[in-house]
């Protein structure tokens, strides 16, 4: 019984900031648009599910709730190392059980999107954060390597002088393959009021030089806040 404890603790420390070392991993992002009338009851039903995610030990599932316009608009992340592994699945709850809580979420959901994308790169969390900073570009298609190799060469002074830690995920499958989405971790609101890095304005923009090279098109940039109440496992 001693060596099981010993044995679990170990594994709870070495995983506890996998959401933000780890890379290659498959990253499933569910966007769902909930009905303004319907927040409280699929705000329930998350926590029964990750509940669920609990009991069975299924692994960790995080929800993430827009924090500006779309504010009705969550995200559910769930993580994999392959797409075997996700089909697989696991059973959390009875059939019965399952059918009624898929019927009643159903109800509170007004428009669903699934994607998902590849954890390129990745730095390591320094703190628990509260908020995610989300910035999604199109790569040009022959800038793609290229890119990260470009962010992979600036990613130890970037480790040095932020906050917190930061994630660069590639879509598979759900949209444009050549999209990223960076995101950023904050632990407060006040840190949008400060540049990315806490380095003097020269090296700054040293660091940034030739950054927008890299993309086309649009930028769609977005701050989520992690809802502690509904997620399940560390980041």
């Amino acid at each position: 019984m001693v060596n099981k404890i010993l044995i679990t603790a170990i594994f709870l420390a070495c995983s506890a900031n996998l959401y933000s070392q780890q890379t290659d991993r498959l990253i499933t992002v569910r966007k769902l648009a909930v009905k303004h009338d319907k927040i409280d009851e699929f705000i329930a039903l998350q926590k029964e599910m990750s509940q669920a995610y609990d009991e069975a030990e299924a692994g960790r599932r995080w929800v993430w709730r827009r924090m500006h316009g779309e504010t009705h608009t969550f995200h559910i992340i769930t993580e994999s190392d392959s797409f075997a592994e996700r089909e697989s699945g696991q059973e959390l709850m009875g059939q019965a059980h399952w059918d009624l809580w898929l019927d009643a979420i159903s109800e509170t959901i007004k428009s669903r999107e699934l994607r998902t994308f590849r954890r390129m790169l990745a730095i390591p969390l320094k703190e628990k954060p509260k908020y995610c900073v989300v910035v999604e570009r199109t790569i040009r298609p022959d800038k793609i390597s290229e890119y990260y190799d470009w962010v992979e060469s600036r990613m130890p002074t970037l480790e040095k002088s932020r906050s917190n830690g930061m994630v660069w995920d590639r879509l598979l499958y759900g949209g444009n393959n050549r999209i990223n989405a960076t995101g950023s971790f904050i632990s407060s609101l006040g840190e949008l009021d400060e540049p990315l890095t806490r380095l003097p304005a020269d090296e700054r923009s040293q660091l940034l030089e030739g950054h927008s090279d890299f993309f086309e098109g649009d930028v769609d940039r977005y701050v989520l806040r992690l809802e502690e109440e509904m997620s399940t496992g560390n980041l």
